[in-house]
């Protein structure tokens, strides 16, 4: 037996642990290349190549399962589903992103609009969208989001990707690319998020658009900046973690932690032609 049909052998026993093989292998000479090229303080586009880790490593081990790369693919060309959706997973990013600001102008504070160049927003949006963040969402919810829901609630697989996607950016944080608070803020923002971007792709049967609007709307630089008296809990977590906490807490409670939809079922496996089956609903979960 060849490398390649062990590895495909190996793949459709233990897809999970292979994507998570490749991510890291990936990753690692990705963030070592970088390294080597620009030292510990590198350009943040040069760092372009590594937000394609959880892309490639899907794709890798999609192929490897034998599996279809189309189909899986194919989750980009669900934009049909509903303006409502697009709505509220945009709406609910620029609100938190902005969430200090507005209670600080509710208390009475001055703001500052726009607080960066109107250029800084269409840039960072087209390359988020386009060829950096949002395409990890190919990997995050497109493979991990459906094949770790066959083994565990929604809840529980949202907030295991969230882990696994703080964790990954661990290099970017060392080398100070990006805009990052503090370790454990930005575990429990990306982790809360990761919670409301699984409702998202569950409820839109696998819409990948949706979540990577979302996602590269996050990604924008806040609108606002404002001065005066702000309450004092922003001192210790900041809006937006605050504000996605909340809204991921309340859409588990409406939603159900099963499945985090009101109907009960999930998204096929995409690339593996299954039919999206009901599931059964736990009764504590309503």
């Amino acid at each position: 037996m060849n490398v390649v049909a062990t590895l495909r052998h190996r793949a459709s026993h233990s897809p999970l642990e292979i994507f998570l093989v490749v991510l890291v292998l990936y990753s690692g000479v990705v963030a070592t290349a970088l390294y080597a090229v620009f030292g510990a303080d590198f350009p943040g586009l040069a760092a372009v190549p590594y937000a394609w880790a959880p892309m490639v490593s899907a794709g890798v081990t999609v192929w490897l399962c034998g599996e279809s790369i189309r189909d899986w693919l194919g989750q980009l060309q669900n934009l049909r589903v509903g303006l409502q959706w697009y709505l509220a997973g945009i709406g609910i990013m620029m609100i938190g992103t902005e969430f200090e600001t507005i209670v600080g102008v509710l208390l009475g504070g001055d703001a500052v609009v726009p607080y960066a160049p109107i250029r800084d927003y269409v840039f960072t949006f087209a390359v988020t969208l386009f060829i950096a963040g949002a395409l990890e969402e190919l990997g995050w919810r497109g493979f991990l989001q459906p094949r770790l829901q066959q083994r565990f609630s929604a809840l529980q697989a949202s907030l295991a990707i969230g882990i696994i996607w703080g964790l990954w950016h661990v290099p970017m944080i060392l080398t100070g690319t990006g805009s990052f608070t503090v370790f454990w803020e930005y575990m429990l923002n990306i982790t809360v998020q990761s919670v409301i971007l699984g409702w998202l792709y569950n409820n839109t049967e696998g819409a990948l658009p949706v979540v990577m609007l979302t996602h590269a709307s996050h990604n924008m630089p806040r609108v606002g900046n404002v001065t005066g008296n702000i309450p004092a809990v922003f001192d210790i977590l900041s809006g937006d973690a605050l504000f996605y906490s909340v809204c991921a807490l309340v859409l588990t409670l409406y939603a159900g932690s099963q499945t985090l939809t009101r109907g009960g079922t999930l998204p096929s496996v995409p690339g593996k032609f299954e039919e999206r089956l009901p599931q059964r609903e736990n009764p504590t979960d309503r």
